[in-house]
């Protein structure tokens, strides 16, 4: 049973109303050519993305309101676990999208939720749009109705904008634990 979501930022694929639903399949030599030079560039760019001073630099991007919470210690928590034997490959499937099993879809994720959802959204997230926000909450109306504070039955969803960046748990973590606290209580009566 889950009685209530909150998502940060949430990331994800939408499904395109306008795309085949086949590819038509490539040639294998092709492919296989075009996989081994994606693969090899991808992994200059993980040996340059992972260094200290560019995990910095893009931490710096994803916290544009206030950016005191990085430090050397929160690059050095992201540098660790990427100088595992795995992290290669674990930065190969996430930039190419290639993970196991099927794509989920967020629009197939937001009809099938059950509970109420809380979408808290660093509004000036550089990488994650709020516009990912607004197509969400459309797809939920679409999908579950205007059911606005659970009027209608518990498929709600509500947004908390935060004046933070990607990470607005960290970066104005006050905020974001108002925003789970008032949801809570609105949604389960905590």
């Amino acid at each position: 049973y889950v009685g209530a979501c909150v998502l940060l930022n949430a990331a994800g694929r939408f499904r395109d109303p306008d795309a085949m639903e086949e590819q038509p399949e490539l040639n294998p030599i092709i492919k296989s050519i075009s996989s081994a030079i994606q693969r090899f560039v991808i992994a200059c760019s993980f040996v340059y993305t992972k260094q200290p001073l560019r995990i910095e630099q893009i931490l710096r991007q994803v916290y544009p309101i206030d950016g005191s919470n990085v430090d050397s210690e929160l690059v050095q928590s992201i540098q660790t676990p990427a100088l595992e034997d795995s992290a290669s490959e674990v930065f190969y499937r996430v930039i190419t999208k290639n993970g196991a099993g099927p794509q989920a879809y967020v629009d197939d994720i937001l009809k099938e939720l059950e509970c109420p959802v809380l979408l808290a959204w660093g509004e000036s997230d550089p990488w994650i749009k709020s516009a990912a926000a607004d197509k969400m909450e459309r797809l939920h109306a679409e999908f579950h109705g205007n059911n606005v504070g659970g009027e209608n039955g518990s498929k709600w969803i509500e947004r908390a904008s935060i004046d933070a960046g990607h990470c607005p748990h960290d970066e104005a973590p006050e905020a974001v634990n108002d925003a789970i606290l008032r949801f809570l209580d609105g949604a389960l009566g905590i």
